[in-house]
């Protein structure tokens, strides 16, 4: 079975997201079972080519029409990496004269293009798919597309909904570029890419089993959840996994020292103390450290941290450690907050890899307090490395953290349910009076980093996925 995943990134050529980790490890561990050949194609950014044009082999070139463009060149640029051949759709003007894909105003003509340019390039190279697997709305158009006018193409097509809340909404004038007349493009009066693969893949997937029975209520649908209620019998989760080689302590080469479940406390406080240096802040005692590695985003739930991390941290009740970038009201309330606590709170604005390993090596919980949150992988990390994660109970969240019982000794972490400040603080206090008490914090730990995150398992149930499909094709 041949399964082309068509993406705007993927790691390591471009990450933007989550989304890149996603496409750069699902593929590789589907390759690995059995009769499964997986190829990606995403496009010839201009970061892509700095890293890694002299690496690529030319394989063909073409023009297209896009709207009343009738001609427009079309490299396609192939690599191979690890397992996997990637594809690389080339043109300098859409993708190799500036950054990645965001910011730049014209993405739905870059994304029109780059999704019409994937079908013609299937009909060019030496890799007929049964299974075309799109993800998120740039390039959610090639399932209609497919249905409208690459009758040629025998393929089923699967959609990856990583976050519902982005749908490529467009002026309605901009459904040109694909020359289709098709109401699957137009909703609420705007060209909205997303609708067009709900409506017409012949599977739908989201990144999470609790995320996909949530995006078809009022509360986290964002305009879609009527549409996805039509279709609910081709709406699956399927859990995101995480590489269990890049993310463990006891390999981890960006740790200050690498443990294991059994000396994880020695561990965690080595990492703590080049943690310490690293970020150039002294803690005043030796409270239990929260880790917070995310986007600072509304999404993210930082508006629960500014209702009550004052009062907290004025009692001394836990030091902090940030890291991450986004909207500007929280970039600078975490920098107020710095302020305000210097001996008990770090914040670094930015990303920086290594920093996120030394975070989840040294932080003794992990708090994620999401509005929604489709799987995330946080938490799924930072249990590998014995930080507990505290969660709202929403998404992937849900399907991966098991609230503790400290009655029946069971859980992997701790979560709330309503997205209430104060019902977050009960459950971080509660967090907090167990990790002194040794004996249920290491009960904790060893569920948590016992627990399977991998790939692997993720792969299989891909694999069951798109058997169903490929039998699917094989009978019409």
């Amino acid at each position: 079975m041949n399964i082309l995943h068509v993406s705007a990134e993927c790691s390591p050529f471009v990450k933007v997201g989550g989304l890149a980790d996603v496409v750069g490890t699902l593929p590789q561990e589907i390759k690995r079972l059995r009769n499964m050949e997986t190829r990606v194609i995403i496009p010839y950014y201009q970061s892509v080519i700095n890293r890694f044009g002299s690496k690529t082999t030319h394989v063909t070139h073409f023009s297209i029409a896009l709207g009343t463009k009738r001609s427009i060149y079309v490299g396609i640029e192939s690599l191979k990496r690890g397992n996997i051949l990637y594809y690389f759709v080339d043109n300098i003007f859409y993708f190799g004269s500036r950054g990645d894909y965001y910011n730049y105003g014209d993405e739905s003509e870059r994304f029109a293009f780059f999704q019409i340019a994937v079908l013609e390039a299937i009909k060019r190279i030496d890799f007929k798919p049964d299974i075309i697997h799109v993800h998120d709305w740039h390039t959610a158009v090639i399932p209609l597309l497919i249905k409208r006018r690459y009758h040629d193409i025998h393929a089923k097509t699967v959609l990856s909904i990583h976050n519902l809340q982005y749908q490529g909404i467009f002026p309605l004038e901009d459904a040109q570029l694909f020359q289709l007349k098709d109401q699957s493009l137009s909703h609420e009066g705007n060209l909205n890419f997303l609708r067009a693969g709900i409506e017409t893949s012949d599977l739908i997937v989201t990144v999470s089993r609790t995320y996909a029975a949530e995006i078809m209520t009022d509360y986290y649908g964002y305009g879609m959840q009527r549409l996805l209620r039509e279709h609910s019998d081709k709406v699956m989760g399927i859990l995101n996994g995480i590489s269990t080689r890049e993310y463990n302590p006891e390999t981890d080469r960006l740790l200050a020292e690498r443990y294991s479940v059994r000396d994880f406390r020695s561990g965690k406080k080595k990492n703590r103390d080049a943690l310490e240096k690293r970020v150039k802040t002294s803690y005043t005692s030796d409270l239990p450290l929260i880790g917070i590695v995310s986007r600072l985003v509304s999404q993210k739930g930082f508006d629960l941290i500014r209702r009550v991390f004052d009062e907290m941290l004025e009692q001394s009740e836990f030091n902090l450690v940030v890291l991450g970038d986004g909207e500007s009201e929280y970039v600078d309330y975490f920098r107020g907050l710095e302020i305000r606590h210097p001996h008990h709170v770090s914040v670094t604005i930015g990303y920086d890899n290594q920093l996120a390993h030394l975070i989840y090596a040294a932080s003794d919980l992990f708090l994620m307090p999401s509005k929604f949150e489709p799987c995330g992988l946080s938490q799924m990390i930072a249990m590998r490395y014995g930080s507990i994660p505290i969660v709202r109970e929403t998404g992937g969240l849900v399907d991966t953290v098991s609230p503790f019982n400290e009655y029946e000794m069971t859980g992997n972490g701790f979560s709330f349910t309503h997205f209430n400040a104060h019902d977050m603080m009960y459950v971080i206090r509660y967090a907090l009076r167990l990790h002194q008490l040794p004996h249920i914090w290491n009960c904790i730990v060893d569920h948590a980093m016992a627990a399977d995150f991998s790939w692997v398992r993720s792969a299989k149930e891909y694999r069951q996925a798109y058997r169903g499909l490929f039998k699917k094709r094989l009978e019409e």
